[in-house]
């Protein structure tokens, strides 16, 4: 009998190795997206949606700001890794540039406030992206760092990696 269990288990586990579509040899490929990105490009006025359920525009933002970073979070581990980063090294040293992150993942403007909290961010603008338009257009998924300068162009819109990248770009500015 022991013999029959063991054999279906390793049998279960053939399946399901086998059954994987997925490349499981490890690489050192790039796993950024192959989709276009928007750096180099001017926006147009964009309107968002705040946690609070106010809406808000980069128009708004730049008027009092030289730049803004969006950072798309879905509240992983790993975001509020990149979030807190943000929060205590890159702000602080930049008082006149607009950090915001971006919700997209929540789906309405109630359940974004309810992580905001949740997760103590209250002292940083949040956008409940619940239409994915900011998600749609950006390519913006977990990690996404976009920077948009005073003249609405967009200087950086790439993945979260060392932090060094939105310190550059901001010095740059």
């Amino acid at each position: 009998m022991f013999t029959k269990l063991k054999l279906s288990a390793i049998l279960l586990c053939l399946l399901f190795t086998l059954g994987c579509q997925e490349d499981l040899a490890p690489s050192n490929d790039q796993l950024e997206s192959t989709q276009a990105t928007r750096e180099g490009e001017t926006l147009n006025d964009i309107i968002f949606t705040l946690s609070d359920g106010t809406s808000s525009q980069l128009s708004e933002q730049l008027a009092t700001h030289d730049a803004v970073v969006f950072y798309f979070t879905m509240w992983c581990p790993i975001c509020e890794g990149h979030m807190s980063y943000i929060r205590q090294q890159i702000k602080p040293h930049y008082e006149n540039v607009a950090f915001i992150f971006v919700d997209y993942v929540s789906g309405n403007v109630s359940s974004t406030l309810d992580s905001q909290q949740s997760r103590g961010y209250t002292d940083f603008p949040v956008i409940s992206d619940f239409d994915d338009a900011l998600e749609q257009y950006f390519n913006g998924t977990m990690a996404t760092t976009v920077i948009v300068d005073k003249n609405f162009i967009v200087k950086l819109n790439a993945l979260f990696k060392t932090g060094n990248e939105i310190s550059e770009v901001l010095e740059a500015l």
